[in-house]
């Protein structure tokens, strides 16, 4: 086994400069981004779920679409709200350098097309007079 060579002293100081990390993650999770209109107040957390939501009376005459709609739109308003709370608090935490770092990353994924998912299958066209009940093979081909 090899033996550390790093001085008491040494060890404390390293110890001491993983707190701020500790409190920065706290932190981070403690944020929460929020929008309201319409009758309508949410909050979500930094990775965007859902975690306080109150509708009034003017939110319900809404009708049941447009609610939804008015939800969705409010909560990509409080994830954006949360996202730059966290981006600044990771340049607080970690310096403007790792921040503008992670914004460039983040602006990276969302440029990207999403590539297409595979074509459906083809279903048969034949009717069903073309198929006899003893097989599934066409019999008109």
């Amino acid at each position: 086994m090899r033996e550390d060579e790093r001085t008491i002293d040494e060890l404390i100081e390293i110890a001491e400069t993983i707190v701020p990390s500790t409190e920065l993650a706290a932190g981070l999770d403690a944020i929460r981004g929020s929008a309201q209109d319409s009758g309508i107040s949410l909050s979500v957390d930094l990775q965007g779920m859902l975690v306080d939501l109150e509708i009034d009376d003017r939110a319900l005459a809404l009708g049941p679409e447009r609610l939804a709609a008015e939800i969705a739109r409010l909560s990509g308003e409080a994830c954006t709200d949360s996202l730059q709370q966290g981006v600044l608090a990771i340049q607080a935490g970690c310096g403007a350098d790792v921040a503008t770092a992670m914004v460039d990353y983040i602006n990276s994924i969302e440029e990207q097309p999403e590539e297409p998912g595979p074509a459906p299958r083809a279903e048969p066209t034949w009717d069903d007079e073309d198929v006899s009940w003893g097989s599934m093979k066409q019999e008109t081909w």
